[in-house]
């Protein structure tokens, strides 16, 4: 069987879409798998031994360059590698919905109640209703398995295995980092949306309270600013370099714990199997919590369809209940 999977962006969803791939391989483990990705996230998928073929499309910066030959090109290619047995449209928009189509085959995607752009459910053959209020991860394998007519539960995911790879030129790039005295700790102060930020000062306190080798990641000039504010105010902090998506998953997992917001690289802890803790606000707990993959979320009512960007309540999560719950994963 031909699968292809469409989740074009953005990095923590394609990660999160990820888990899907070791089940699929479970149930189906003859079936050859696609996946189509943005060109600016796709490198999280590179090394998977699940993943047959890895498409990568720049769909978004041929669109800003107004190239329409570079488009067609793009489409022509795509409509190439088909078609599929089955094709699952984890994106839920009309984009994606469109280079499913063209993929060819039986198009499959989330019912118009959950989807942000209801219209993109107009082109698919089968639509799956799954409750919004499960995590993300679990609704994009629960589409996946209704799709494909094998069984999910969300308890399935307590216990999945690692699923982000690299290679050792990608740990290379960042071994000088590694002290082998102290445990390393990995911050992730940035977000793609300030709401879901933890303050930089409560950072270097986690920081200072924690004494370990603390490593910050940043992936644009205001989270390297960011991560300035927090090194000057904490002595055992250091900057990484900016690093490729495969180098920034060979340092997540050779950490010894990941602290962060709601975004990609916390989560690629959660893929590699590294222990963490993920701050939630104003945004739903997107996973299944693990023995070595915890959450702290706010009180605050979370809106499934509509984060509120005024609920700032991350904010306010005390340094010491991170960091109780730090050194527990740390022992």
């Amino acid at each position: 069987m031909k699968i292809a999977i469409v989740r074009l962006s953005s990095l923590g969803d394609i990660i999160l879409g990820m888990a899907s791939l070791q089940f699929i391989r479970r149930h189906l483990p003859g079936c050859a798998i696609t996946w189509v990705a943005d060109k600016r996230f796709a490198d999280i998928l590179d090394h998977q031994p699940d993943i047959h073929q890895l498409i990568k499309l720049d769909l978004k910066g041929l669109k800003k360059q107004g190239s329409l030959s570079g488009l067609s090109r793009e489409y022509r290619n795509l409509a190439s590698a088909g078609p599929f047995d089955v094709v699952i449209d984890l994106h839920g928009m009309i984009k994606s919905a469109i280079t499913a189509r063209i993929l060819g085959g039986t198009r499959h995607g989330f019912d118009r109640s959950v989807i942000k752009e209801p219209l993109s459910a107009l082109l698919y053959q089968q639509t799956c209703t799954v409750p919004l209020n499960l995590p993300a991860a679990c609704r994009y394998t629960a589409l996946v398995a209704q799709s494909l007519g094998f069984p999910f539960q969300p308890g399935d995911q307590d216990d999945i295995s690692p699923f982000l790879f690299a290679q050792d030129g990608d740990r290379a790039a960042t071994d000088s980092f590694f002290a082998p005295e102290r445990r390393t700790v990995i911050f992730v102060p940035g977000t793609s949306a300030g709401y879901k930020n933890y303050p930089p000062d409560r950072f270097a306190r986690l920081a200072t309270m924690l004494g370990e080798n603390i490593l910050i990641c940043h992936g644009s000039e205001a989270e390297r600013q960011t991560a300035d504010m927090i090194a000057g105010q904490a002595a055992n902090v250091r900057l990484l370099p900016r690093l490729t998506l495969n180098q920034l998953k060979a340092v997540v997992a050779r950490a010894d714990l990941v602290i962060g917001g709601d975004t990609g690289p916390t989560h690629m802890a959660w893929g590699c199997g590294t222990p963490s803790i993920t701050l939630f606000g104003a945004t739903p707990v997107c996973i299944r919590p693990t023995r070595l993959n915890r959450v702290i979320a706010t009180a605050t009512p979370v809106n499934l369809r509509r984060h509120d960007s005024s609920d700032t309540s991350v904010r306010d999560i005390p340094e010491d209940e991170i960091v109780s719950l730090a050194r527990e994963l740390l022992n």
